[in-house]
């Protein structure tokens, strides 16, 4: 789902109150109907207007909504011997709530639920089925504000960046820690090659905010969304299939003041977003992650796991189970330079055995620098896949360029 959305809030003092509209253009199906009566309703674009109260404190903004909304759908059903394909546009009524939060004078990141309910579609077969086009969405999404929403006081309190020498290894080690006080937008390029029965080419372009969030004095939740862009070769036609797969969502309670070890934990989810059945599981996930650190001298030095299980989706496809393991070192030089090897071990429990594992091995270099006033990072690093399933890509170049937003 790709969206625009624009607020207007008025903020007189702690209660706030606005209006606000937004325009979504979705590609998502989900079933409607049992086997062997089979059916999907699917949606194509969502408009949405409401209006919001809220209750702000320091960063934070607690509110809830209430409007309508418009849905282009499309719907089929095979029934009875019998096909029916229909589309149509239609109104409803919405009810939602949220939290927002302002990590930068001009910028916030929010959580929301909307719930939309939209009359039932009738088919025209014989006999008729009644088909469920009700929409429930949970958003995530970063907000730019015309106007700061954070106090001088606020603002001067943070902690200052410059750009002496000492500060780039600094800079580096926070951005090779996934749990680090920091915002960053990471873009991920990750070329797999020798995929699929003709040795095709998979690309997947992982997009993924970091967004940090003091919860108190002593806690902060670390939130990570994973949203991958991916080329996936067919697995039985000599061609690629394109588009956006499940998005991954990866929250992380750690202790502000945590030692040597650092170290954070909490739910990981993934939601079937995919824009088509080839590039995602159709499936609900959800299961624990955490990740352990240290960083002593040059070094930042760990490992992120996780494990998650299918809870939900179409229960007409496959459970999943799958684990994954990202151990992680990196030693920091002058001016900036880093070697890095991240290599990401997989694997799926309910495969056949001798079929579950991919283990890469590799690693690669990178650089702390700055575009203009904006600090990135950027690194390369090839990875070889000793253990694969069979027709998986067997070896792996990845390509990272991040965004880094240290407070001033």
């Amino acid at each position: 789902m790709l969206a625009s959305r624009l607020a207007i809030t008025f903020r007189p003092a702690t209660f706030c109150f606005g209006v606000e509209g937004d325009f979504d253009w979705a590609t998502f199906d989900h079933p409607t109907l049992p086997f062997p009566t089979l059916g999907s309703v699917g949606q194509h674009w969502i408009g949405t207007a409401t209006a919001r109260v809220g209750v702000a404190e320091d960063r934070w903004l607690v509110y809830g909504k209430l409007g309508g909304g418009w849905v282009h759908s499309t719907v089929e059903v095979n029934a009875f011997g019998q096909t029916w394909n229909g589309s149509s546009t239609k109104d409803g009524w919405l009810v939602g709530a949220g939290v927002e939060y302002g990590f930068k004078p001009h910028w916030t990141v929010r959580l929301e639920y909307n719930y939309l309910a939209l009359a039932n579609w009738t088919s025209a077969t014989a006999p008729a089925i009644s088909l469920n086009r009700d929409v429930q969405m949970v958003k995530a999404g970063i907000n730019y504000k015309f106007e700061s929403g954070i106090s001088d006081a606020t603002t001067s309190a943070s902690r200052g960046y410059s750009r002496e020498p000492s500060e780039d290894e600094d800079l580096a080690k926070k951005s090779q820690n996934p749990i680090a006080d920091l915002v960053s937008i990471p873009f991920q390029s990750n070329t797999n090659f020798n995929a699929g029965p003709f040795d095709r080419t998979q690309e997947v372009l992982n997009i993924q905010p970091v967004v940090p969030l003091h919860i108190s004095a002593d806690w902060n939740l670390i939130s990570r969304t994973i949203v991958p862009v991916i080329s996936q070769p067919h697995p039985i036609l000599d061609s690629n299939t394109n588009g956006i797969g499940d998005i991954t969502e990866e929250l992380f309670f750690s202790p502000v003041h945590s030692g040597a070890l650092i170290w954070g934990a909490g739910p990981v989810f993934t939601i079937p977003s995919a824009t088509d059945p080839i590039l995602g599981t159709g499936r609900v996930l959800l299961g624990p992650t955490a990740v352990f650190l240290t960083t002593p001298g040059h070094w930042v030095m760990g490992v992120l796991l996780n494990n998650q299980w299918s809870v939900g989706g179409n229960p007409l496809l496959p459970s999943v189970n799958t684990f994954l393991a990202q151990p992680f070192i990196n030693y920091n030089m002058a001016h900036g330079w880093f070697l890095t090897s991240s290599p990401l071990i997989t694997a799926n429990w309910l495969a056949a055995p001798g079929q579950q594992w991919v283990v890469p091995v590799g690693g690669g270099f990178g650089r702390i620098f700055k575009i203009g006033d904006q600090p990135v990072s950027a690194n390369i690093a090839a990875y070889y896949n000793v253990v694969h399933p069979t027709a998986s890509p067997n070896w792996q170049l990845r390509a990272e360029l991040t965004f880094l937003f240290p407070e001033k």
